[in-house]
């Protein structure tokens, strides 16, 4: 997780929870990039096509659901 608020805020820790109440994980470890300046990769950018597209044709909730997004 990048140091963004909006990475740190209550629904991003409630769906960490989640994750663990309803048996997908046993543990969900977040991490905090501590680095000062500009860290994104080129990969952000990728991942922006994908929000776009998932915004447009719908949220998915599982992994098959995605594949079939971003293919």
């Amino acid at each position: 997780v990048d140091n963004a608020a909006d990475n740190k805020n209550r629904w991003v820790m409630r769906f960490a929870a989640w994750l663990t109440e309803v048996g997908w994980v046993e543990e969900v470890t977040l991490s905090i990039m501590m680095e000062v300046g500009h860290t994104h990769e080129d990969i952000d950018a990728v991942f922006r096509v994908i929000t776009q597209k998932w915004q447009r044709e719908g949220y998915v909730l599982t992994t098959s659901g995605f594949t079939q997004l971003i293919q």
